[in-house]
């Protein structure tokens, strides 16, 4: 099924399992369950898109590092402290605070799991069109980088309900 693959990253050992234990337990594959920012690396390169669920701190690399290094093909769910949260500067994360509820963590990974680049491809080319015209619009007049642009719209669709092609249109009237 496509966007089932996830990949956790925690330095806790007990946290990963868990996280994989409930990926699994909800039809996701959990490729991979690792301590290290390395080790998420490594596995990534070998795919092409899937979710990226990891906490904020390995003893091998920065965590706002290790998120500009995870190809744009993967959705990110980091789970952390409010104060580590707070510290990660990146907009392609989608943040939970701990404790989180599984069903929230579940959520997020059905959506994120339909976000997921592939499933671009189902779009059509008029949409396509509008979403790359609205992203280059956020780009110019609010700095934005494409990532962000992108985030952004993925962002206010979640928010509204609407679909990113609805959501571009709205920002470019």
């Amino acid at each position: 099924m496509l966007g089932n693959d996830v990949f956790i990253a925690f330095s806790n050992k007990k946290t990963s399992l868990s996280i994989a234990k409930t990926a699994i337990s909800s039809g996701f594959n959990a490729v991979c369950a690792v301590l290290t920012a390395g080790g998420l690396k490594q596995h990534l390169g070998f795919y092409g898109s899937g979710i990226v669920i990891c906490g904020c701190q390995f003893s091998d690399e920065n965590i706002n590092e290790l998120l500009d290094e995870i190809p744009e093909g993967f959705n990110i769910i980091l789970i952390g402290t409010p104060a580590q949260l707070a510290y990660c500067d990146s907009e392609r994360a989608v943040k939970l605070a701990v404790p989180i509820n599984t069903g929230e963590l579940i959520c997020y990974m059905d959506m994120l799991r339909s976000e997921l680049p592939e499933s671009s491809r189902k779009r059509s080319d008029g949409d396509r069109m509008l979403i790359d015209k609205a992203k280059k619009f956020l780009i110019m007049h609010y700095n934005m980088t494409e990532p962000q642009a992108h985030r952004f719209l993925e962002k206010k669709s979640m928010e509204t309900g609407r679909t990113m092609a609805e959501t571009a249109k709205k920002i470019l009237n």
